[in-house]
C-alpha cells in the first residue's frame, strides 16, 4: 500500500523552526532505560527544551520512594501497571487511572510493589527535606543531562539521547 504523505508545514523560514515529529519505541530490555537513584528505571520519551517538558515513563519493579517534592508545573500521570500513591492523599493509582498534580503541591511517590506509569512534567520539581526546605531542583534539562551521562558512560553513544530533544 502507497501511502501518500503531505508536508503540511509552511512554506520559507518559518517551516525550517517546526521541530519534526517524534516517534519513539519504548524498549522491553530494562537494560536500556536509565537506572536512577532511587533504585528505579527512566525511560524518556521527549524532552522539549524551549517549553521545559519532559514526557517519560517511570518503572519500579520493586518497593521505592521517590523523596517528597514539589513541582513548579502540572504533571499528567497515566498507570501502566501496578499502582503507587502519595501518602499525602486519600488515593491510590492502578492500572488504567489518570492523575492531574497542579503545581505547587508537596507529596512523596511511594510505590508499595511494582508500578509503571507514564508522565508528562511541565517545568521542574524541586526535592524537599524532612521540613519541606528545598535540596535539589530538577527540570527538563537537568533530566536531559543525567539521562546523556547515563547513555554515554553504559555504551549507548554521545548522541543517543538527542533523538528524544525538541
Amino acid at each position: 500500500m502507497n501511502k501518500i504523505v503531505k508536508d503540511f508545514r509552511p512554506e520559507g523560514l518559518a517551516a525550517q523552526f517546526l521541530p519534526r515529529d517524534l516517534q519513539v519505541k519504548v524498549p522491553d530490555d530494562l537494560s536500556q532505560w536509565v537506572r536512577r537513584p532511587a533504585g528505579h528505571y527512566y525511560c524518556p520519551l521527549m524532552f522539549d527544551v524551549s517549553a521545559g517538558i519532559t514526557v517519560n515513563i517511570l518503572h519500579y519493579p520493586k518497593p521505592g520512594v521517590i523523596g517528597r517534592h514539589v513541582h513548579d508545573g502540572p504533571v499528567f500521570s497515566y498507570t501502566l501497571e501496578g499502582s503507587w500513591y502519595y501518602p499525602e492523599h486519600d488515593w491510590v493509582a492502578e492500572k488504567g487511572s489518570f492523575i492531574w498534580e497542579p503545581p505547587g503541591e508537596h507529596h512523596t511517590l511511594t510505590v508499595k510493589e511494582s508500578m509503571t506509569a507514564f508522565y508528562v512534567m511541565h517545568g521542574g520539581l524541586t526535592s524537599l527535606d524532612e521540613n519541606d526546605k528545598p535540596i535539589a531542583v530538577d527540570n527538563c534539562l537537568t533530566l536531559l543531562g543525567y539521562c546523556a551521562e547515563w547513555y554515554r558512560d553504559n555504551g549507548f553513544g554521545e548522541d543517543h539521547v538527542k533523538q528524544f530533544v525538541r
